[in-house]
């Protein structure tokens, strides 16, 4: 585990001593009072005190943090596939990536609602902006994955990384969530790096493939109605096309996190997919890069296929090609609806000037998964 310690969640004997420095946090109390506005200071003293586990800090603060956000800034979440897993088994889940906390904690909650076993999950270094930020995260059964280092350094991590889940799906028998590509999809084209599935193979010696076959990867697809970071998202994009850079000013993946977590987000799904069959390892090629590519390929169709399109997706799709192709997929209501929402987060562009670009932006957000869907 030495070879862990940089990467690793806190261990259950670690958590109740990195929550107790926290008694006296202002900072630490604010954050819990957002999640729970109607915690007395006793009861989160009393809450806190009873944690002495990754099992406990999860069921006493962040499932219900989960759950109120379901209850806060849903209309609907509803689940599929799960039915095909089974709870006793571990499993490998790959899947899009849109919301930085969301995404891995939604899925998680579902498992422990449905008596599935715990797991864990990646997170970027990036996101750890402070003390407290990492010891929640590491607290929360999730692990580290560096990034922005030289190259030479970039390899040796990744070697640890791959090491690391490799003991956590074979030896610990406890699942892993990681997302398809590094950071979240901003474009709403979700599309998996084969580099991804490159780092998951590291470890192994022998046959990548048959190795990767063994870890049971499951294609997942989260569908928001709704992105609640949208606007964030078409901004980013709109100044990065139109001056070639975009600078986060330190905040921003905060801003990013919280807004994903409060705003709203119409109905959610989350579909889980089959494990990947003996067939999605059938490859064209007999070079292991082409397989890598040839397997995140697959990957991308599973998603694809089992992504939730709403009445907002066939009218973005409408709008950007300024067609009626999909009219059949929604009514008045709907595309009245939408429009209403569309144009209020058009309005909050304090640039007029990228009118355009950022209108289309916003629309693609909503578009691209129709048109991986459905124009194969």
């Amino acid at each position: 585990m030495e070879d862990f310690e940089s990467i690793r969640p806190y261990n259950d004997s670690e958590v109740n001593e990195k929550l107790i420095k926290y008694n006296d946090s202002s900072v630490f109390k604010k954050l819990v009072a957002h999640i729970y506005p109607t915690w007395t200071q006793k009861t989160i003293t009393r809450r806190t005190k009873n944690i002495t586990s990754a099992q406990g800090f999860q069921e006493l603060l962040i499932f219900p943090a989960a759950k109120a956000a379901i209850d806060r800034s849903t209309e609907h979440f509803a689940v599929s596939g799960l039915d095909n897993l089974s709870p006793d088994d571990n499993y490998l889940f790959i899947s899009n990536h849109r919301d930085i906390v969301l995404d891995s904690t939604l899925l998680y909650y579902v498992l422990y609602q449905n008596g599935y076993k715990p797991g864990q999950v990646a997170i970027g270094d990036n996101l750890l902006s402070s003390e407290l930020v990492t010891d929640i995260v590491k607290m929360n059964r999730t692990f580290i994955v560096k990034r922005n280092l030289p190259a030479r350094e970039m390899i040796e991590e990744a070697k640890i990384l791959s090491r690391y889940m490799r003991y956590v799906l074979t030896e610990k028998k406890d699942s892993i969530w990681i997302s398809h590509r590094e950071g979240r999809t901003k474009d709403g084209n979700d599309r998996t790096n084969p580099g991804v599935l490159k780092m998951i193979a590291m470890d192994c010696q022998g046959n990548k493939m048959d190795y990767l076959k063994s870890l049971k990867i499951v294609p997942v697809s989260i569908s928001y109605e709704y992105d609640s970071c949208d606007v964030l998202k078409a901004t980013e994009l709109a100044e990065i096309e139109l001056t070639g850079s975009y600078k986060k000013d330190g905040t921003e993946d905060m801003k990013s996190i919280i807004t994903g977590v409060t705003q709203q987000k119409g109905r959610v799904h989350f579909a889980f997919g089959d494990i990947l069959s003996e067939e999605s390892f059938n490859f064209k090629s007999d070079k292991i890069q082409d397989q890598f590519k040839e397997l995140a390929d697959t990957l991308d169709y599973y998603i694809h296929k089992n992504f939730r399109l709403f009445p907002g997706n066939y009218i973005a799709a409408d709008l950007l090609r300024k067609t009626s192709t999909y009219a059949d997929k929604y009514n008045a209501w709907e595309e009245e609806k939408f429009m209403k929402t569309l144009n209020e987060k058009i309005e909050l562009r304090k640039n007029k000037d990228d009118f355009e670009v950022y209108r289309r932006i916003l629309l693609e957000i909503y578009a691209n998964p129709v048109f991986n869907q459905l124009e194969k």
